[in-house]
């Protein structure tokens, strides 16, 4: 046989299991994470150095556990160290300091005491397809809305997953020629805050289920915004769409439900809208081959765990829907946050 030539072989790419243990060992970042921002570090250190001996005594642990979590935070980007004293880096100073506009803390919290231990369940989740974070048959709202802590958890998990999305969608879509955006089970009212806050002449209205509007009027108060934004407390399966906006939004919602179920969603948000209307889908899209990207792979594994129908969907299939129920003009806009990597656009005619 001839031999191969040193280009080529130099060339070849030699396969190794780093790959594999970089995923099976994922949840040692994850709980690294949680439990330093549990333990609050990134707001204790926020502005100052401390040694090993100062954070110990700040977060209440032993010397020798403090040092292993410094230097994993260290390690994991979340800290610098200089001179044997520890900071907040960039990263953690922006999004993980309590109190901070762009807290991430939230989420990060909402996925540890949340997902971490159902996903634990995945096996038994796949072998039977059912959630694995709630045991009766109830819908995942309606437990959530049932239990005044665990609504509080989720919704201002979401807020913190949301605001970055937020900013970007506002970023990624002209709403200057609308009057007002009415978000369909809009949480918090993060999509909202930063859409008015960018289009001054916008006005906004969050819809959801009673229990999560009580936060969202937080929300919508501390933001200032009290005289542009209102909530419409309902129930989309049950009830009708309020009118009167000229564009709705769904943000993370249609990933929730069955085809079926979501058909019926975007024929009421058709039918509330007025002729010229739009109407925004934003999501983790899979791609039309359904073989990636990765957020959006995982994303819908984690709908197995949280839903009874839910997955994420490709833009095609959003696209078929959209088109089915009526709207025009469909389009693609990619984007880049942390709930969604891109919307589609459908027009009312």
């Amino acid at each position: 046989m001839p031999k191969k030539s040193r280009g080529a072989t130099r060339r070849l790419k030699k396969v190794t299991p780093v790959p594999l243990m970089q995923m099976i060992s994922g949840f040692w970042a994850s709980k690294t994470l949680a439990s330093a921002v549990e333990l609050d570090l990134f707001t204790k250190l926020s502005g100052r150095h401390a040694d090993v001996h100062q954070l110990s005594q700040l977060l209440g642990i032993h010397p020798r556990p403090a040092e292993m979590l410094l230097s994993a935070c260290t390690a994991l980007g979340l800290l610098g160290k200089r001179d044997k004293r520890f900071s907040n880096s960039s990263l953690s100073e922006e999004y993980l300091v309590k109190g901070k506009p762009c807290y991430f803390g939230g989420v990060v919290t909402l996925l540890d005491r949340r997902l971490y231990l159902p996903w634990n369940r995945l096996l038994e989740a796949l072998r039977t397809n059912r959630a694995q974070t709630w045991e009766d048959h109830s819908d995942i709202f309606e437990q959530i809305s049932s239990n005044l802590d665990k609504q509080r958890l989720f919704t201002e998990g979401m807020h913190s997953f949301s605001v970055q999305s937020g900013k970007a969608l506002a970023a990624a879509f002209d709403f200057s020629q609308y009057t007002q955006l009415l978000d369909v089970g809009g949480a918090s009212g993060a999509y909202c805050i930063e859409a008015v806050r960018r289009y001054l002449d916008l006005r906004a209205v969050v819809f959801d289920l009673p229990t999560a509007l009580e936060i969202t009027q937080e929300k919508i108060a501390e933001s200032g915004f009290s005289d542009r934004i209102i909530t419409c407390p309902g129930n989309f399966f049950t009830e009708e769409l309020p009118k009167g906006s000229d564009v709705i939004l769904l943000s993370m919602i249609l990933h929730d439900w069955d085809p079926e179920r979501n058909l019926m969603i975007l024929h009421k948000c058709f039918n509330a809208l007025p002729s010229g209307g739009t109407v925004i889908i934003s999501e983790l899209m899979m791609d039309d081959n359904k073989a990636g990207p990765v957020s959006a792979a995982l994303m819908s594994l984690n709908m197995l765990i949280e839903t009874e129908a839910g997955r994420n969907y490709s833009w095609a299939e959003y696209t078929e829907w959209l088109e089915k129920t009526g709207f025009k003009k469909i389009e693609r806009i990619a984007m880049e946050s942390p709930g969604a990597n891109g919307i589609l656009v459908g027009y009312k005619s």
